[in-house]
């Protein structure tokens, strides 16, 4: 089982832990570190935070309807829609070029890779 599995099987009990005074002084302290050592970096934390989140509501979306399996592209495809326009405010923001759906692709994949990495197996494609 892979770890966005797991998740998403557990969402509920992940989302309080986060909403609780543990969780949020844990997510604090890391923002906090990376802010104070690179304050442009906040938009981009916020962006990813964001990101994380759609993954996890895809996954846990994606058991609840029992279609776990084989759905990998149908989820990104919801995720990346989701986030496209964050992304894109973001880019514009911080004076970067547009990003193309490659690239989009690749991020998805890279944060995707980066929760599958704590220890669980990758999802099947």
């Amino acid at each position: 089982m892979s770890i966005l599995s797991a998740i998403g099987k557990d969402v509920k009990g992940l989302l309080s832990w986060l909403g609780s005074p543990k969780g949020q002084a844990v997510v604090n302290a890391g923002e906090e570190l990376v802010e104070d050592a690179f304050p442009a970096a906040t938009g981009a934390i916020n962006l990813a935070n964001t990101w994380l989140v759609e993954i996890f509501k895809a996954e846990a979306l994606g058991e609840a309807a029992g279609t776990a399996t084989g759905t990998d592209t149908q989820k990104a495809a919801a995720v990346i829609a989701s986030v496209t326009p964050s992304v894109l405010t973001f880019a514009k923001t911080q004076g970067l070029g547009t990003p193309t759906a490659a690239n989009l692709q690749s991020a998805n994949d890279a944060l995707v890779t980066f929760l599958e990495a704590l220890g669980a197996e990758p999802a099947k494609a």
